[in-house]
This record gives structure tokens, sequence and C-alpha cells, in this order.
């Protein structure tokens, strides 16, 4: 009977609390039906409005792309995390009025049960409201012929992961509404839960960038997008707009819909104690709980003084903008902090002391990470401690890391992007000739399998790092200037661990450059890690060769080899050739042909026509391509390559190059004045040609070739036949 009488005492209290705010269930009901059903209508005919419906591949077309708005739905999601964070806050704002909290509490219930129902009135302020739409939204696509495009098992998961996320952003939002005495700090206070763990991380990373240079953090491993909600209910939908065959959603979407009802209920469980043992007396109060003031001040003033520094420092390159930015940051922080916890205007500096001691410490912190007081920058492991290394670049000339490594993927030089990439990432997809990089432990394999383990390789690797770590003991403020470019070097230690540090040097410095040519040239890297390499070693996953010489590249036409026996025997010969080819050679010559190797997804992806351009979708090794070029020294390949390629011709030809266009800007009050000069002497064309290469073309030169030979420029080839070509030139004309 005790039992009984307790649930219909629970019954009663939710719809006394339901009734009193009718208005919200409104509100929820409008805004649902706005962000579901009604956008749905508009992208329905968005799509629908230059297709013709009749013809079957488009009709499929806006059928998955309507089966992806319905799926991930982002404006519902929006609509549910704006519903949560006003429920939150209005279910419980009667704890910011004395007189509803002194009636509520005199009521003859406890207060865990005033807790439960206007929990549970929230949810029923929502939810339905988000099912309905959801049926509705069903029906709007069977009304407009895309009954096939509702995938029950999915749209369930839809609705799970939505539901799931919506009750950890309402769990914040309680949680921030018992926290704080008044309305207005609660949705301050409900801000900063569920963006400030989130924004203090990043900050805090980027300050450690800054004043560690040396830093390589790795944006793909385990994102920190768990502290905030807001980031983490959206993440979670992401991969409800794919097809299901090319994501894996267990991982995806249940775990982290799992994850996010776990954290929830561990939230409405601390919100269940806090609003037990909360004061009646403190409402008012901009903190119900005083002794959670130090900790949120102390934290919020250290978020925004690190922004304010690192926003100054970006606009003027200096650590001691850095500091003073963060200072005065932090001093208006720690004032506006003050103002709103008293709702005093002459609150500006209370609890001074605490705030001088914070500042001291620091102080000290900073000092001690600007004078890298633990040599962490300039530090190296010693080199019998070392059993493999890699070094990456953007500089061709220093890279001596696999042609087919995705250098970005894991060392971005764009701060911005990577912080980016914790959340837009997240539900991408990258192959390389099978491997899903994307998947931490494949790419964490995959990078370590391109690892050098030879002595000469590795002795040359550590020269390159010392010249960095000895760069880095002096003055690093400077370090990252426009005139020096980065490298990072990655060695793999007998214990186990991974040693990585990115180090910065000038440009123009030509000891990385040479050790970078001796490693691209040692008998290891020509046997592993080459282009001709890595297509020849995942050649059951090549299902096109592309072959071009420089009218085809200037034309963006292709011979096509498709033939799997044929592919198989070009790549085995090109690449024991290209094995061959020496540092001195490359140093000389320039390609004469390009070969282009394609994967099946890169041929569903981008098709044939887009494939035959070396500038479109080009990266070696990224999206199931590879490029390589042959030079005329092998022999082999060009005589098995003519096999299959009627009329097969190299460099330009048979046809004579006519004459030479030269573009100079010469004007340096006026830069984009363009002087031309035409060279059409048969002797200053013999000279150039050796030396010409197509734009297209020259990714694929290795770096080498660029030490040798003098400062170029851009010209126009034209053939006698009338064809432009626009090449380089890697010496000068006159």
């Amino acid at each position: 009977m005790m039992r009984k009488s307790s649930s219909c005492k629970l019954r009663a209290s939710i719809r006394k609390c339901c009734g009193r705010n009718a208005a919200l269930f409104t509100v929820s009901l409008l805004l649902q039906l706005i962000a579901m059903p009604v956008c749905l209508i508009m992208q329905i005919h968005a799509q629908m409005r230059y297709v013709d419906l009749s013809d079957i591949e488009l009709r499929e077309s806006v059928r998955q792309s309507v089966a992806s708005i319905l799926q991930e739905n982002l404006t519902g999601s929006l609509a549910l995390i704006f519903l949560a964070v006003l429920t939150g806050i209005v279910m419980f704002r009667y704890l910011h009025v004395r007189k509803q909290t002194d009636f509520f509490h005199a009521l003859p219930v406890t207060r865990g049960h005033l807790f439960a129902a206007h929990t549970l009135a929230g949810v029923l302020a929502v939810v339905p409201a988000y099912l309905l739409s959801v049926v509705l939204s069903c029906c709007i696509c069977a009304a407009y012929g895309f009954a096939d495009a509702i995938v029950p098992s999915v749209l369930l998961l839809s609705v799970v992961v939505h539901l799931a996320g919506f009750l950890l952003v309402y769990a914040v939002s309680i949680l921030a509404a018992i926290v704080s005495g008044n309305t207005l700090v609660s949705l301050l206070v409900c801000a900063w839960f569920q963006f400030g763990l989130l924004a203090g991380y990043e900050m805090v990373d980027e300050l450690l960038y800054i004043l560690y240079p040396a830093r390589v953090s790795n944006p793909e491993g385990i994102a920190p997008i768990w502290l905030s909600p807001v980031v983490e209910a959206i993440a979670a939908i992401q991969p409800l707009g794919r097809d299901w065959t090319e994501h894996t959603y267990w991982m995806q979407c249940v775990l982290p819909a799992v994850l996010c009802l776990l954290a929830a209920g561990i939230l409405l469980a601390l919100g269940y104690y806090l609003n037990r043992i909360r004061k009646s007396e403190h409402t008012g109060l901009s903190i119900a709980f005083p002794k959670f003031e130090q900790p949120f001040k102390l934290y919020m003033v250290s978020v925004v003084a690190i922004a304010c520094g690192l926003i100054f420092q970006t606009t003027m390159e200096s650590w001691m903008v850095l500091y003073i930015s963060m200072a005065i940051g932090g001093l208006v922080t720690a004032c506006v902090v003050e103002i709103v916890y008293d709702l005093d205007f002459h609150s500006l500096f209370r609890r001074w002391k605490s705030f001088a001691v914070y500042c001291a410490v620091c102080v000290v912190v900073l000092g001690c990470m600007a004078a890298d007081v633990t040599r962490w920058n300039s530090t190296l492991p010693e080199r019998e401690e070392i059993v493999s290394a890699s070094l990456q670049s953007g500089v061709d000339t220093w890279d001596c890391s696999s042609t087919a490594q995705d250098d970005d993927l894991y060392y971005y030089s764009d701060r911005f992007y990577a912080m980016l990439s914790r959340v837009y990432r997240a539900a991408g997809s990258s192959y390389v000739y099978g491997f899903n990089v994307d998947d931490v432990e494949s790419a964490v394999d995959y990078v370590e399998s391109t690892q050098m383990e030879s002595a000469d390789v590795l002795d040359t690797i550590y020269a390159s790092a010392s010249m960095g770590a000895e760069a880095m003991q002096h003055d690093r403020s400077d370090i990252q200037n426009a005139d020096n470019s980065s490298y990072v070097v990655t060695f793999q230690l007998q214990n186990g661990k991974t040693f990585t540090r990115r180090y910065y040097m000038p440009d123009d410095t030509a000891e990385l450059a040479d050790n970078g040519a001796d490693v691209r040239f040692s008998k290891e890297y020509r046997e592993t890690f080459t282009e001709a390499a890595v297509a020849q070693s995942n050649k059951e996953f090549a299902k096109w060769l592309l072959v071009e010489n420089y009218m085809d590249m200037a034309a963006s036409h292709a011979e096509r080899i498709d033939n799997a026996k044929a592919i198989d025997d070009i790549l085995d010969v090109l690449y024991e050739e290209s094995r061959e080819i020496t540092r001195e050679y490359a140093s000389q010559n320039l390609p004469v042909l390009a070969i282009r190797v394609a994967g099946q997804q890169a041929i569903d992806t981008w098709g044939g026509s887009n494939m035959e351009d070396l500038n479109n979708v080009f990266g070696s090794g990224i999206d199931d391509i590879v490029d390589i070029p042959v030079y005329a020294c092998q022999t082999e390949t060009l005589k098995l390559l003519g096999e299959y390629i009627d009329g097969l011709e190299t460099g330009f030809g048979s046809e004579p190059i006519q004459k030479l266009d030269e573009q100079l800007y010469l004007d340096d009050e006026n830069p984009s004045t363009v002087t031309n000069r035409t060279y059409s002497d048969q002797e200053t064309i013999e000279r150039c040609k050796p030396y010409l290469l197509p734009v297209n073309c020259i990714a694929l030169v290795d770096g080498v070739y660029q030490l040798n030979q003098a400062d170029g420029t851009e010209v126009t080839v034209e053939l006698a036949d009338g064809t432009a070509i626009e090449c380089y030139c890697y010496q000068n004309i006159t």
C-alpha cells in the first residue's frame, strides 16, 4: 500500500508539474514540428526541384539523400539540444526564487520526490513531441513516394542516438540549474558545463604547442569530444547519414549512445544528491554551493586567459604579447566573475589574496615552461636505443617518409584544422589500398610499418634530428616564423616506446636536404617505400594503370591498361628497375612518363576522366591512387608498356617544339605586371628541353633534382602542331 501510494503521489506530482509548464509543452511541439517535418518537406523539395524522378539512377540518388536527411536529422538534433537546455532550466527554475523554494520544500514530499517529478515532466515535455515528429516525417517520406528511404533498423537507431544525446544535455542542464541560485547565472553555468571542459582542453593543448614547439599532438587518437555533451551528441548522429555498408554503426553510434546514457545517469545521480543537500537560504546567490565558487573561478580564469593570449599571439607572434594578453585577460575575467558571484559591481577584487597566490603559481609554471627547464624540446634518446625511424616534412627535399603515407593524418601544421578534425573527421573514411586508416589501431600499425631500420638510415635521420634539437636549445619564441619549415622525427625505441618531435629549421638548410636524399636513395627505402614499391606490394588491389607522356598530361588524356596480368607484370618490372635508380641519375634527369595506379575505390569515386588529370584527386597512396614516375633509363618498363600501348611515346613525343613563352614579373612596384618573352631559336629550345616538365607532373620529381638545378621559371611550350603545354623549366632560359 505504501509503495502504491508513493507511485500515485509521483504521478500526481508529474501531472501538476506538466500543467504548470503547459507553455513549455507547446513550444516543444511547435519547435519539433518545424525542425523535423517542415524542414524535411523543404529539403525534399530542394532535392526534387531539378531532378527527373523517372530516371532510375536520379531517383535512387534522391532516395539516398532523403534517407540520409531522415536518419541523421541534424535540425531535429539541434532542436533537441535547445529544448534540453530550456527544459532543464525551466523545470528547476523554482530553485532560483525564494518564495517558490520555500513553498515546494514545505510540501509533505521529499526533495528526491520533487527532483524525480520535475525531471520526468521535462522528459515528457520533449520526448513525445520528438517521437510524433519522427512519425510525421516518415509519413511525409511515404507521401512523396520515398517510403523505401525508411530503413526501420537505422531509423530506430537514429531515435535512440538522438534521445541519448538529449538526455545527456538535459542532465547537464539540470545540474547547472541546481548548482546555481539565479536563472541568468544558471544559463551561463550551463553553457560552461556544455563547452567549458572541451574548450579548456583545446586551449591548453594549443598553449603547449606554442611553448613546446617540438610537441606533436595526435588529433586522430582518442578524441576528447566527450568533454562536451553537445559536441558528442552531434558527432554521434553524423554516421547515421551514411550508408550502412560504409560505416560501423556499433562503434560510431551505438557505443557513444550507451556512453551518453551512462553519463546522463551519473549526472542525474549527482544532481539528485546536490538537490538533497542544497540549502534553501542559498537561493538567490549566483552559486548555491559557495565552496564551488573558487574552483569555478580559477578554471574560467585559466581558460579565458589562455584564449586571450592565443588570440593576440597569433596576431603578433610574440611570447611577450602572449604573456601580457594572458595576464590582462585573466585579470578582467577574475573581476567579472566576482561581480557575477556577488551581483555587485563593487566586488571587483574580492578574494584578491587567493588570486594573487594563483597568479604567482602561474608565473612560476609558465616561466619553467618557457625556459624549458626539463629540456624536453631538445632532448634526444641515445642512438643505441633506436631500432627504427622515420622523418616527415612538407619540404620535398627534406622528406624521407613513405611516399604513400598521409603526412597530414597525424601531424597537422594547421592547428585550427587539427582541433576541428576531432569532430569532423570522426565520421570520415580514408583508405590506403585496403587499410582503413581512420581506424586507430590500423592507423598506428600502418605508420609503424613505414619505419626504417637499416643502420645507415637511422644514422642519417638521427643527424637530422640532432640539428633540430640543437636549434631548440636556443630562443624558441620565434622558431615557428615564416622563414622556417618543420619536420617530424619519429623513433621507435628498444623499450617499445615511441619518441616523436617536431623541429623547425630554415627552408634552405642544405644538410637536411642532403640527409633526406641519402635516405630516399638508400637500399631499404628503394626496396620498400618508393611509389613503385608501394604499388607493387599492393598490386592485387590495382585495377587500372593510366600511362601519360607530357602531351597526355596537358590534354588530361591517358592510355588505360586494365588487364590484370599486364598490370601485375608491369608493376613487377617497374619495381625492379626503380630500385636501380641512383641519386646521381635522379639529380640530372626528369621522368619521361607518369603512371597512375588506381584501385577500385578511386575508380568508383572519381570515375575515369577525372583521374586522368594528375592535378585532380592527386595524392600518393590516398584514395587508392599512387602516381609513379618513369625515367628513360627504365628501358624494360618502357618496352613492356609498348607491348600494351600502340605507338607509345615518351616526353614530348616526336612532335618538335616550336617556341617557348616565358612570363616574367619584373615590376616590384606592381607585381601584377607581366612581361612575356618568346624564344623560338632552336639552340635555346634544345638547351632547355632536358629541363622542361609539365606542371601537372612536378610533384613526381624527387627533391634531389631541384638541389642540382638553377632557379627556374614557368613557360608555355608550343609544339609544331599547335599544342600548348604549361611546363616548368628547371634552368634559367637566358
